[in-house]
């Protein structure tokens, strides 16, 4: 509570943005005087996001990870160590086995999935599950709906999907949420900790009207332990876990960085849906899957894992262990970047080869070339200034070297490669992302849902509800 935090200047978020360097000063001078695990700790204490950036090596006296069981000792070289167990806290359920449909056109067609999920973890799984085919119901609050909608999120997240909206907060919304739950596969949600047990719809309640229901929660620390009422965003997370940390410059402060974190647990969350129909279709009962992204993060970073208990390893920039010259280069024009990896001595002999002014360095091995980097990259950088990246990426990958011009936005929706494989899907007044991947399975595309669009729809399809039923619940508010 300092003074300047009544300050007119910071009052609302707009004012924020057009303050935003008085505002920084004010606070950077604040946060020096408290530790990093105070201020997370002051901020969650207010229903504030805030995690402190930390070191690989800090997590292994998380209370939260040991009780969650995350990392299990094995034995490399004859020493200990702690590695990161899969994020999936899992837990079957008995339920009689259901066959998926046969002679489906998409892969998850018959597959109904209740999305209770919001901005961009949650629904990046609902979306790959319907464009496999699965029917996907989201569930929304009246008014604005998903966050993702205030953005260009919801038009690539929301495609092909059916939307609803229910007032939760009403005994009756409720009841309606759970027989579109008795009706369903799958049930998706990314809310905080609790709030859908507070609500009536959690797993328990939900398995007493349908057993066979696989039941998803992702959550920023999982559903179970000291820290489970933790309030995450995926790039928060990934500063706790020391993945900014590691991604940084040498001596220059860690950045945020994009949601990288979030896009990469929906695809795992995707695959455990999938995983989830497969075992109950053999027998293997209903999935309860209780998803940790910190645990995701950390599943992804073994090797840092692995270092911090054998010495340590910091931020090294564009630097490689493994590959020199390796590096993101000035190229002629504003902004024009191009990154190269140099992977063996004969790449080293092309480049040379190439580039005659690294010449009478053409014999040098890895090694040397280590010590003589800052160098090497100097000639470098002196040499590709002058031109293009789009030439120098030519003109490198013609002699067989990893090279590659930085694109933008706007380079990678003109990119022949990507409009060769139809990655880029058409909308009016542009292009939006599509899957990453091609197969014979087919996909669906659909235009994401305005809000509620499909509520009448829904209620009478799925619930057989009449029309003046659906009149009724409207006009008392349950239905926004």
């Amino acid at each position: 509570g300092p003074e300047w935090g009544r300050d007119p200047r910071f009052i609302s978020k707009s004012d924020r943005v057009a303050n935003w360097d008085a505002l920084h000063a004010l606070m950077s001078a604040w946060s020096r005087g408290l530790g990093k695990q105070e201020i997370a700790d002051l901020a969650q204490g207010a229903h504030v996001p805030s995690f402190p950036l930390r070191e690989p090596a800090e997590h292994f006296a998380s209370a939260q990870l040991a009780e969650r069981g995350f990392f299990r000792e094995v034995s490399f070289a004859g020493q200990p160590m702690k590695v990161p167990s899969a994020p999936f806290g899992l837990r079957m359920a008995a339920a009689p086995a259901q066959a998926l449909p046969v002679g489906r056109a998409l892969p998850l067609a018959g597959v109904r999935v209740l999305d209770f999920s919001w901005v961009i973890a949650g629904p990046t799984v609902t979306r790959t599950l319907a464009a496999m085919g699965a029917d996907v119901i989201k569930v929304e609050a009246p008014g604005r709906g998903d966050p993702g909608r205030a953005s260009e999120l919801n038009g690539v997240l929301g495609q092909g999907k059916r939307a609803i909206v229910l007032d939760l907060k009403k005994p009756e919304a409720v009841a309606i949420a759970r027989d579109l739950a008795a009706r369903a596969d799958i049930l998706v949600e990314n809310f905080a900790s609790g709030v859908m047990d507070r609500l009536g719809l959690g797993v328990e309640a939900l398995r007493e009207v349908n057993p066979g229901l696989i039941y998803i929660s992702a959550s920023g620390l999982g559903r179970t332990g000291p820290e489970a009422q933790a309030v995450a965003y995926g790039t928060l997370l990934q500063c706790y876990a020391g993945f900014a940390g590691l991604n940084r410059w040498p001596e220059r402060a860690p950045r945020v960085g994009m949601a990288w974190l979030d896009p990469m647990c929906a695809l795992m969350l995707a695959f455990s849906a999938a995983a989830g129909l497969w075992q109950r279709a053999r027998g293997g009962g209903a999935a309860r899957v209780d998803f940790s992204m910190i645990e995701a993060m950390l599943w992804t970073m073994a090797g840092p894992v692995l270092a911090a208990q054998s010495g340590g390893v910091g931020p090294v920039g564009n630097q490689s262990d493994v590959f020199t010259p390796h590096g993101i280069y000035r190229c002629a024009g504003e902004d024009a970047w191009v990154g190269l990896a140099v992977r063996d001595d004969a790449d080293w002999r092309i480049l040379c080869g190439v580039m005659p002014e690294l010449g009478e360095l053409t014999g040098l091995g890895l090694a040397e070339r280590q010590v003589r980097r800052e160098e090497i990259d100097g000639v470098l950088a002196g040499r590709l200034a002058a031109r293009g990246a789009a030439e120098v990426e030519v003109m490198l990958r013609k002699a067989g070297l990893a090279v590659a011009a930085v694109a933008t936005s706007v380079d990678l929706v003109g990119c022949p490669h990507l409009a060769a494989r139809g990655f880029w899907d058409r909308r009016e007044g542009g292009v939006t992302p599509g899957l990453p991947w091609q197969s014979d399975l087919g996909r669906h595309i659909g235009p994401a849902p305005g809000l509620g669009a499909h509520t009448d729809e829904v209620l009478a399809e799925v619930l057989g509800m009449a029309p003046a039923r659906v009149a009724e619940l409207r006009a008392g508010g349950v239905l926004g």
